[in-house]
Parts: C-alpha cells; sequence; structure tokens
C-alpha cells in the first residue's frame, strides 16, 4: 500500500483510508521496496508507462524486471509483444559454483595501433574546398532582412582553386583573376547582374597555411574574408577585398572596345617576353593555362591574341598579366590596387581571344588601365573600367599590424650628464610654488641668475593653475606662455639658449594637474621640430616631491643642463629615462571589446571622413546602435535625395544609408563636445526617449591650424585646442569610467614626433595621451591611439608639411585597411597609448633629408669671404632644383615667395641646408632671411660667429619692402588640414 506503513497490519479499504490516499504523501519508494523484497517482476498496465521508472530508481541495486504494456501513440500489438519478449530481469540472479579447480582460459593479445585524425585536412559539413576558379564554398541564407548569403569555403594548399601557381617575392597568394570573378560571380548569385564596381583590395590572399575563406554578400555589398586554421584565440578575420553591386540599371556593356585593335601599330611582344618580363619584377607562375600568340603595344594601347583554357578565370588572368605590360619601363612588381567596375559574360568556347587594353591617366607610380576581352556573340566577354595597378613593397605591413602598433617603451637615457665646471647664468620662468623651489636649488647649485634675454639656460616650469580653470584654459595657457617665450628667445639667434621645460607627474598621470600640464610634452617636440637650436628638452619630474628627493632631482636636473637631449626625459629613483617605441607584439592580454547589440555607441566627429570609416568599424564588432556627433548636422532625410546638397554631404548621406542596410541604427547630432550644457542636454533628452545607454566612445573630433610658435595668436590657439581638450574633458566627467566598456581617443603621431606648425594640435593630442593615462589607472579600457596621417583622408589628404616630415623619418601614410587591422591587433592588449605609425625596421635608417647636398664641408678651413661666396654656389643649387629652374635665373636679392617657394617645399629647403652646413636650423630661418643673399649672409655668420652680428631682425633690414607682406602670406600657415574638419 502507498497509504500506510508497510510495517504495520493490513489496512481496511474503507472511506478513511481513500480520504487519506488522496491528502496524504504517498509512500511509493516503500511499497516498490517492500514488494521488490518478495517479488522480481513488476508489469505496469497502463496505456503509457507511469511508475516503471520509478521502480527502476529505487530497486536499482536488486535484480528485477520492470516492464509496462503499451505506449502513447504507438502500434498497441507491437509495443505489448516486445514488452512481453523484454520480461527477463536487469541482472541475473546469483548461484553458487561448485567447488574444485577452474578450466584455464587461453588468453588474446592486445595490439594497440594509434589512429590519428589529420584534422588539418578534415573539412567540415559548413565548409567545403572552393569552387574552381573561385573562392566560393559551401552557400547558406541568412535568414535576416535584407538577406545575406554567406559562401564558406576551406582554403589550403591543396586545395586552391587554380591549377597553376602564383609567387609573388617567393609567396604564394590567390591570383586576382580568381578573386574578382570571385565577386562577379556572387554578385550574379545574388542580384543576377554579375557587374561590380567600387573594389578595392586591402589585403592578399595567402596560401601558405589551412584558412577559412568567408564571401559575405547583400544588396549592395561583397567582401571577401579569410581566419587562419588555428586555435590561437587571437587569431583574427582579415578583409580581404569588397566591391558594390552594381544594379542592373547603372551597369552597361563598354562599347567600341574593340575598335582599339584595329589598324593598331607598335612594338611587337610575345609570350617568352611576358613571362621574362614578370618573373623580372619578382612574380613566377601561371595560375592558369593561357598563352599569347601574339601582341603588339604602344605608349597608350596593347592588343595581344591569347589562346585560353575555355573558362573566364582563365582568360581574366592572361589579360591581367598582359595588361601590366602597358607600363613595362616600370622595374617594380606591380599587383592591381582597385578596379572602377568589372563586368564578366562567357568566354569564347575555343579559348581564342584578343586582349584590347587602354592607358588612362593615374596618380604617381599607379598604372591606370580599361581591359575588353570579346566574348563569342560580339559582347564583351570581359569590361574592366579603371583597373589601378600599384607597387608592391618589399613588406606586407598589412599582414603585420606589429608593425604599425607601437608602444612607448622607457628605456634609461643614453646621453651623459656633464655638469659644467662653472654653471653659467639661468633663468626660472614660472608663478608656482614648484618654480620657486627649483629657483632657489638651482642657486644654491652655483647657477647665475639672468634675465631671459641674457641667460644660457631658460627653465620653464609648468603651473597647473588653480582648481577652478578649466582643462582647455590651462592647456592654452601653457601653450601661449611656452610660445611666448619661444618667440622671445628666437631673436637671439647668433646666441641662442637651451630651452627646458620641466613638468611633474606627467608620467604616471595620477592627479589632474599632472594630466592638465601633460599638453606639454606635445608642444616639446614642436619645439625640436621648428627651434631646434633652441630645443633642450623636457624633463618630467616626481609629483609631490619630499624637500630631501626635490633637492636631488634639482641637482640631477642641473646635470644635464648643459646637455641638450632634444627629447622627453623622465627622472625617477635618480635615473633619467627616454622614450623607445615598441612593437606591439606578445601573447594576447585581453579579449577585444564586442559592441553589444542593446547599447549605443558614440563617435565624436562622427561626420568626418575618419569618424564615418570607425562607424563601419564598430558595426564589424557588432554595434547596432551608433551616435554621431558634430559641428554640423545633415538636412532633413526628406532632402537626402535633392539635386542641391554638395558632394560631401552626399558621401556622409551614402555612409549612413550603407550603415543602415547593414542594420544598423543611426543618430546624428549637431552640436559643440566642448560644450557641457550642449552634452548633457543631449543626454537628457536620449534620457527622457528611453534610448539605450551609451556604452562606448570614440572621441575623434579635432580640428587642425597651422601656426609656427613664432607667430601663435591666443584665440587661434584656444580655438584649434578646443573640441580635443575640452570635448576630452566634457566626456571624461560625464562617463565615468567604470560605465564604458572602451573610451577611444584618435590622437596624432605629431604629438611624440613633433611636425613644424601644429604646436597647439600637437598639444591638444598629446592632453588626450595623458588623459587617457589617468583613465586606465582607474581600470577603464581607455586608449589614445597616437595616428599616423592616413593615406587620402582628413588631415592626411591635405597637411603635405606632415608627408613630407614622415618621409623623412623614414615612415609613410598609411591605408585604413592598415590602420583598422593595426587597431584590431591593439585590441589585444592592456595599454593607455599607442603610437600608430610603420617606423623602419631595426637598423634601417629614415630618408635623408641632405637632398644630394653631399658631405658636409670642413667650413672651418675657409675665411668668411669664402664661407659666403660657396654657401651662395650652394644655396643656388638648392633652390634652383627645388623651383625647377635654371640656377642663372635665381637671383640672390628676389624674395623665396616671389620665387614660387612654398611652405612645403620650405621645409625640403630646410632639410637640405642642414645638411649643406652640418647645422639644425629654425623653421622661422627663411622667414627671417628671405633672399638668397640674406641667407648665405645669415649661415656666414653661423659658421664664423661674429661679435657684431646683429639678430634676425637687423639681418632682413635691407629686403624690399614687399618681402616681409610676401613671406607673412607665404608662411601664416602652414600647409594644413582646413580649420573646421572633424577628424584625427
Amino acid at each position: 500500500s502507498t497509504v500506510v506503513d508497510a510495517s504495520g497490519p493490513t489496512p481496511v479499504l474503507d472511506a478513511d483510508y481513500w480520504v487519506a490516499n488522496v491528502r496524504q504523501p504517498a509512500r511509493v519508494s516503500q511499497a516498490v521496496a517492500v514488494a521488490g523484497d518478495k517479488h522480481g517482476t513488476f508489469i505496469e498496465i497502463s496505456p503509457h508507462p507511469i511508475l516503471t521508472h520509478t521502480i527502476d530508481e529505487n530497486l536499482e541495486a536488486l535484480p528485477h524486471s520492470s516492464i509496462g504494456t503499451l505506449v502513447r501513440d504507438e502500434d498497441d500489438t507491437v509495443v505489448f509483444h516486445q514488452h512481453l519478449n523484454s520480461a527477463d530481469s536487469v541482472s541475473p540472479r546469483e548461484f553458487p559454483h561448485p567447488s574444485g579447480p577452474y578450466p584455464v582460459l587461453p588468453t588474446t593479445p592486445w595490439r594497440h595501433t594509434l589512429h590519428w585524425l589529420d584534422v588539418e585536412n578534415s573539412i567540415t559539413a559548413a565548409e567545403s574546398a572552393p569552387r574552381p576558379g573561385l573562392l566560393l564554398g559551401t552557400h547558406i541564407t541568412v535568414g535576416s532582412t535584407p538577406a545575406v548569403h554567406l559562401w564558406q569555403a576551406r582554403l589550403s594548399p591543396a586545395t586552391k582553386p587554380y591549377p597553376g601557381s602564383h609567387r609573388n617575392n617567393g609567396v604564394e597568394l590567390v591570383p586576382a583573376s580568381v578573386l574578382l570573378h570571385t565577386l562577379s560571380e556572387a554578385a550574379a548569385e545574388v542580384s543576377g547582374c554579375g557587374a561590380v564596381s567600387d573594389i578595392r583590395f586591402e589585403h592578399p590572399v595567402i596560401v601558405d597555411q589551412p584558412r577559412t575563406i568567408q564571401v559575405v554578400a547583400d544588396a549592395e555589398t561583397v567582401t571577401v574574408s579569410s581566419k587562419l586554421v588555428t586555435d590561437d584565440p587571437a587569431a583574427r578575420w582579415i578583409k580581404h577585398l569588397s566591391a558594390r553591386i552594381t544594379p542592373r540599371d547603372e551597369s552597361g556593356w563598354a562599347t567600341g572596345g574593340s575598335e582599339l585593335g584595329r589598324g593598331h601599330a607598335g612594338a611587337e611582344f610575345t609570350d617568352d617576353a611576358v613571362t621574362s618580363l614578370w618573373q623580372a619584377w619578382g612574380s613566377e607562375g601561371r595560375p592558369f593555362e593561357w598563352t599569347v600568340a601574339s601582341g603588339r603595344h604602344t605608349e597608350t594601347e596593347l592588343v595581344a591574341d591569347v589562346t585560353a583554357a575555355p573558362s573566364v578565370t582563365a582568360l581574366l588572368d592572361a589579360a591581367l598579366h598582359v595588361a601590366r605590360l602597358a607600363d613595362e619601363a616600370n622595374p617594380e612588381l606591380m599587383v592591381p590596387a582597385g578596379v572602377d567596375e568589372v563586368r564578366l559574360g562567357q568566354a569564347p568556347a575555343d579559348g581564342h581571344a584578343s586582349i584590347t587594353v587602354r592607358r588612362r591617366d593615374g596618380e604617381e607610380g599607379e598604372l591606370v588601365v580599361d581591359i575588353v576581352v570579346p566574348g563569342p556573340d560580339g559582347a564583351p566577354c570581359i569590361d574592366i573600367r579603371g583597373l589601378r595597378y600599384t607597387a608592391l613593397g618589399s613588406s606586407t605591413s598589412a599582414d603585420d599590424p606589429s608593425s604599425i602598433a607601437h608602444v612607448i617603451d622607457w628605456q634609461p637615457w643614453d646621453g651623459t650628464p656633464q655638469p659644467p665646471s662653472q654653471p653659467g647664468t639661468l633663468t626660472v620662468v614660472g608663478t608656482s610654488a614648484a618654480a620657486e623651489r627649483l629657483r632657489e636649488q638651482l642657486t644654491v647649485l652655483g647657477h647665475r641668475s639672468a634675465g631671459v634675454a641674457e641667460a644660457q639656460t631658460v627653465v620653464y616650469v609648468a603651473n597647473p593653475g588653480e582648481a577652478g580653470e578649466s582643462d582647455v584654459d590651462c592647456a592654452a595657457r601653457l601653450a601661449g606662455e611656452v610660445a611666448d617665450l619661444v618667440a622671445t628667445l628666437a631673436t637671439r639667434e647668433n646666441r641662442p639658449p637651451a630651452l627646458w621645460l620641466v613638468t611633474h607627474g606627467v608620467h604616471e598621470a595620477a592627479t589632474e594637474a599632472a594630466v592638465r600640464q601633460s599638453c606639454l610634452w606635445g608642444l616639446a617636440g614642436v619645439i625640436r621640430a621648428e627651434q631646434p637650436q633652441l630645443c633642450g628638452g623636457l624633463v618630467d619630474l616626481p609629483d609631490d616631491e619630499a624637500p630631501d628627493t626635490a633637492a636631488a632631482n634639482a641637482g640631477a636636473l642641473a646635470g644635464i643642463l648643459g646637455t641638450p637631449a632634444k627629447s622627453v626625459l623622465v627622472l625617477r629613483d635618480g635615473q633619467f629615462l627616454a622614450p623607445a617605441f615598441t612593437p606591439l607584439t606578445g601573447p594576447p592580454q585581453r579579449e577585444p571589446t564586442v559592441c553589444q547589440p542593446d547599447g549605443t555607441y558614440l563617435i565624436t566627429g562622427g561626420m568626418g571622413a575618419l569618424g564615418l570609416l570607425m562607424a563601419g568599424w564598430l558595426a564589424d564588432r557588432g554595434a547596432r546602435r551608433l551616435l554621431l556627433v558634430g559641428r554640423t548636422g545633415l538636412p532633413p532625410r526628406r532632402d537626402w535625395d535633392s539635386e542641391e546638397i554638395d558632394a560631401g554631404v552626399r558621401h556622409k548621406v551614402a555612409a549612413i544609408r550603407a550603415l543602415e542596410r547593414r542594420g544598423v541604427t543611426v543618430d546624428v547630432a549637431a552640436l559643440d563636445v566642448g560644450s557641457r550644457a550642449a552634452v548633457v542636454d543631449l543626454l537628457a533628452r536620449r534620457d527622457e526617449a528611453g534610448a539605450p545607454p551609451i556604452r562606448g566612445i570614440i572621441h575623434a573630433a579635432g580640428i587642425t591650424e597651422g601656426q609656427l610658435l613664432t607667430e601663435v595668436d591666443a584665440d587661434r590657439l584656444r580655438d584649434t585646442m578646443w573640441p580635443k581638450v575640452s570635448g576630452a574633458q566634457v566626456l571624461h566627467e560625464l562617463f565615468a569610467p567604470t560605465t564604458l566598456d572602451f573610451f577611444f581617443m584618435t590622437a596624432a603621431a605629431g604629438a611624440v614626433f613633433g611636425v613644424p606648425g601644429q604646436g597647439a594640435y600637437a598639444s591638444a593630442n598629446a592632453y588626450l595621451d595623458g588623459l587617457a593615462r589617468a583613465r586606465h589607472r582607474l581600470g577603464c579600457h581607455s586608449v589614445s591611439l597616437d595616428w599616423v596621417a592616413w593615406k587620402g583622408l582628413g588631415f592626411g589628404a591635405e597637411a603635405h608639411v606632415v608627408l613630407h616630415e614622415l618621409e623623412r623619418m623614414g615612415s609613410r601614410p598609411i591605408t585604413p585597411a592598415e590602420a583598422f587591422a593595426a587597431w584590431d591587433h591593439l585590441e589585444h592588449y592592456d595599454v593607455a597609448q599607442a603610437v600608430m605609425v610603420p617606423l623602419p625596421a631595426e637598423g634601417e635608417q629614415g630618408t635623408p633629408g641632405v637632398g644630394g647636398a653631399g658631405p658636409v664641408r670642413d667650413w672651418a678651413q675657409l675665411s668668411a669671404d669664402d664661407i659666403l661666396s660657396e654657401l651662395e654656389i650652394g644655396l643656388r643649387s638648392i633652390l634652383a632644383r627645388e623651383l625647377r629652374m635654371p640656377e642663372a635665373d635665381l637671383q640672390l636679392d628676389r624674395p623665396f615667395a616671389e620665387l614660387g617657394l612654398n611652405s612645403v617645399m620650405a621645409m625640403a629647403v630646410r632639410r637640405d641646408i642642414e645638411g649643406l652646413v652640418g647645422l639644425e636650423l629654425s623653421a622661422t630661418m627663411l622667414w627671417n632671411h628671405p633672399t638668397t643673399a640674406a641667407l648665405a649672409e645669415h649661415l656666414t655668420g653661423k659658421l664664423v660667429p661674429r661679435d657684431d652680428a646683429g639678430d634676425d631682425a637687423a639681418a632682413g633690414g635691407d629686403l624690399p619692402e614687399s618681402a616681409d607682406s610676401v613671406l607673412n602670406e607665404l608662411f601664416d600657415s602652414v600647409e594644413s588640414a582646413p580649420a573646421g574638419w572633424d577628424g584625427i
């Protein structure tokens, strides 16, 4: 019974029994246990087993058999007989064994053999080998609106989709013919039209290790990406190329393309010539079978008759190889970098075709061609417009992001402090208690006090100001004070002092006062670039120095005042540390940030060229809600298709629509991010509307306006700093470190290296570096990214002086693909500041700035008159070479501006003159001495100092009246990005 205790008397099945059966817990376990002691078989008679499982659980340790009779929704007859035939015990009953010897059974030898699974070559159900001539594999339609198509394949050396080989500089690469055919075929399967446009080749597809290839297409775009098949969590997806699917109403075949071949005359070439040239350029092998039967070319046109395997890819491969011969005189290995439009049709069945190539105008270093190959029905089989070849460097930094992403490693300074036997005159500029204390300590050490106009050494001590002063006001005040000091000291060219800047605690950025002073770290580099004869360096002393420590630090500082470091130095524990740039390598330290679909991500400067690219990058990382903030917004959506909006607004609209097609909600707000009230009001309105919270920020707002330090205007200085400094302070105060998943601040490498004319801009970026270190100390994933110029975008599109400086130091602008690859790489590491610049490998040198001036002469062996004569000859040669004019036409007394010298040329001329005389010269040299004769006389005075030499103002006193106004116009603003640009 399941009602009463089984150990009691037999129950009476009366009313009380059945009431207890309903109200009391059922004693199923006890009843089963009692029954199991006497019975070994249980048969449940029911339409479906209910108690069978309970019986098995309770009698698990006992031999028993528990079976049902029927099962719901099954054939009753079959199930009943199955249960009837299974009425055997779960385990046999034990029987006693007879005593006596037992027979010995022979043993069985076990031979173990290891059978390893070849994981590398196994292909999962979601991956297949790519189709012949394509990178398309298994097709999957993603359930989204609009529909997204995914093709996934496993690419390896054994499954490459072409029969031959294609090696550039010894590395096997998927040929461009396969890549272009992949884009066209994916577009055709999605839209029914195989025309694609705006094709961008970003990274080559290397065929060295197994990798997963993904081709993703929606109604608008096609992209090809890959990732190595590895267990390494740091392995990342690499985007190789992308294209826009051309709608049917926009696509069309080329017309008249075959006319190029009629009556074509020119130099002949053969198949062997094609092979020899490509081998000479560093490319080996042919991916597909094709042969050039005959060919002719002129400077602008090329025609080749070829026989290829009967496939579009093989014919396309032949066309791409032959087209390169349009510039056969170029000795570099050139590969496709982009295409305006591609349309492919059916290849001739017999494989015979005529390739027509027409060369077009392009940028310097590019080869741009159009290619037409007629098909069997007369319409083109291949129509390629605007195919751009560019030189392939000896290394592909895009495949090695660590060649771009660097951290600052503070190493012991290799300079040797040499305290002078007799300390010279010195002045300490500053009103803070730290300045007064340092002034007293240096005086005790023997330095004689003097004014700014006479002192041999000038030490400026930063005063972080009072608590009520905003960070932007403090930064503008500090930078303005230093700029005024530089302008004053620059007039002492014949006896320049050493200018030193002193900050406290900026290295650690542990206090608000330390963060405020960080702007001077960027200004120090600009002083070094503009006025190298003045630059002593910058020393960061510990914050909150104890009296005995302060005295020791003052003694250490006094020891290097006579040894210009021309660098930022950090003094800690009695040792000077100098910055060294180290590639960001090693095991990953953190998981990359992934954007959450329920959060909003804010981009200041979001409507600029770089801001829109960064919006796409966040979308790639999972962001589904973006808030783009800039000084100017967009017109109402109803006017987006109006013909009256300009090209810039049209580009922004197209970028936002592209994001929306990916399922991203984009809000645009026009406001001044440096205004706390405006940002607070925006956040309040979003909160009232129930908008998702902001979980991450990219602070990319900024403007740049070039000013030499000797000509700084206080208002322009503050205006340049405002978006970056005030904007960063507002965001820092409104978003505590623990409330954000990330806070990226896009700074500029000029804050680290120093670029002439960028004092305010470099100071503002250095402030971002300090703020990032401060937030990082508090546990926030805050990173300041000191970017080099992005090629063709933002600052990099206009700042020619910056590009010249990059070339001089052996660096270069980077493409957006390289930038985002380096950013993805950076995300695996826990750093507060990264210098994103491609730097020469260890042991390599940057491009020299001498410009062919030859080795420095021993000027001490010449008299002053001979030096002046030689300098006039040398300067005339340098200026004539830069201005591209005959030396005889260059008049010694004609102002440089009237000769056509612009600021970019002036930077090159300055570097060449430095190589000529062997001295570092100031950026204002050509301003103060704006004729060849005046400059030669000034340089003579520097090489043979004279007691009666006047200052710069006097040296230029005999110039024509027009010279000053013309030079002011020339050097008033070093060429840079237009003021008001939102970006890095």
